[in-house]
């Protein structure tokens, strides 16, 4: 009976919109734009500036992700709003990129010291670092 429920659960799998239009619909999509758009408030990740001359925009789009625990069910809905940075041209609309990026190495060593002390080690998603 358990192995039915769980193909059922699968055949039900909520799928991640591709676009605003499909998302805009479910308001759980909604409510996590919502959510995107209060914390880029909060944090004063950016401000709307007049466009030099001679520039142009870089568009924004929505990433959307659905987080599930070990046993598939739905922890939240994620949604994030990106710049399409992939139309911007190194020395004119940019001159350095950085992101912070835990390196593998890092995390090994980590995980080896706190198994060496016998510390326990917890994973934390991190909404937005400000």
């Amino acid at each position: 009976m358990e192995a039915e429920l769980h193909a059922v659960s699968h055949a039900v799998r909520v799928e991640e919109p591709r676009s605003l239009q499909e998302a805009d619909s479910d308001p759980n999509w909604v409510a996590a734009m919502e959510d995107e758009m209060e914390s880029i408030r909060d944090n004063e990740t950016w401000s709307l500036v007049e466009l030099p001359r001679g520039h142009r925009a870089i568009s924004l789009k929505w990433v959307y992700k659905v987080k599930r625990d070990e046993n598939d069910g739905i922890i939240k809905y994620k949604a994030r709003l990106i710049a399409k940075g992939y139309v911007q041209h190194p020395g004119i609309d940019f001159k350095e990129v950085y992101t912070s990026v835990a390196r593998l190495e890092s995390v090994r060593l980590i995980i080896a010291i706190a198994a060496h002390y016998g510390w326990g080690v917890h994973h934390m998603d991190v909404k937005s670092a400000s």
